[in-house]
């Protein structure tokens, strides 16, 4: 398992298993049980994502189809940043992390390509 997929796994797991604490952490700020519900769905597509990825050994291809769906995430959480002023603050930071993944994949991916 890369590192960026063991980054993700326990991110994942974070979200999933306690997604109040880590939103808490994430913004200093407590989340609803509406927001804990999607945080805990976001958790588990993060541990899904990062299965995959070791599964099906982590081709480029791969990585750049992972880093489409953080980079739809990211956009999705910047709309929602957009649309929604209490969840402003939370949705930028998830975007951020978004990008922050989506980058580390496309990097991922084209690591063998790389001089």
């Amino acid at each position: 398992m890369k590192p960026l997929e063991i980054v993700r796994a326990a991110y994942g797991t974070a979200e999933f298993l306690a997604p109040g604490a880590a939103e808490s952490f994430l913004t200093g700020r407590s989340s609803d049980a509406h927001a804990r519900t999607f945080i805990r769905v976001l958790g588990a597509r993060h541990l899904l994502q990062a299965a995959s990825i070791t599964a099906f050994g982590g081709g480029a291809a791969l990585h750049r189809i992972s880093a489409g769906v953080d980079a739809l995430h990211a956009l999705t959480m910047l709309v929602l940043a957009a649309v929604d002023r209490p969840r402003r603050y939370p949705a930028v930071a998830n975007a951020a992390i978004a990008l922050a993944l989506a980058t580390g994949e496309l990097r991922s991916g084209n690591s063998g390509a790389l001089p």
